[in-house]
């Protein structure tokens, strides 16, 4: 009698673990967010009453779409910001030996904010990467946010980037 319902309550948790987490709103300090089904927040924490730290990734074995926004509290230079940024991934163990690449910075927008952003290639773990950085000011805040993902998931990723982007906002 054990082994049948070993069976089923072991079925259960397969299908409850493999199930997509539902859509989350963020908000902090004003800063809001939707994280979409399938993608969940995976690290937040504040910088020392200076600021915040959110990381919002795609779920699942074989994902690899993430965006993380870090805002600190007033203006700094953007271009002073960009550089410390570029520099603590450099040295993050994550993109240590990734060979990161980085662009020239460019005029772009994230959800119709006005930005500077740079993009970069990296090799994490032997599969190729991309993404793109967008530094800006908000809401008396000044904001980084980045957004990567392997080469190869870039299909698969888009909807959830876009709705990541449609529905941030800055109070």
């Amino acid at each position: 009698m054990k082994k049948p319902l070993f069976l089923v309550a072991s079925i259960f948790l397969i299908l409850t673990s493999c199930s997509k987490s539902k859509p989350a709103k963020f908000e902090r300090d004003g800063v809001v967010i939707t994280s979409p089904a399938g993608w969940g927040i995976t690290d937040q924490e504040s910088i020392d009453e200076q600021g915040y730290y959110l990381s919002i990734e795609k779920e699942g074995f074989d994902s690899s779409g993430i965006i993380t926004m870090t805002w600190l509290n007033g203006e700094i230079d953007l271009d002073e910001w960009a550089y410390i940024f570029q520099d603590e991934l450099e040295n993050n163990i994550i993109y240590r030996n990734s060979n990161i690449q980085f662009e020239d910075a460019v005029d772009n927008n994230y959800n119709n904010i006005d930005t500077s952003s740079i993009r970069f290639s990296a090799s994490i773990l032997g599969l190729d990467h991309e993404g793109n950085i967008h530094f800006f000011h908000k809401g008396n805040k000044t904001f980084a946010i980045l957004i990567q993902q392997a080469i190869e998931d870039q299909a698969t990723n888009k909807p959830g980037f876009d709705l990541l982007e449609k529905s941030f906002s800055v109070q």
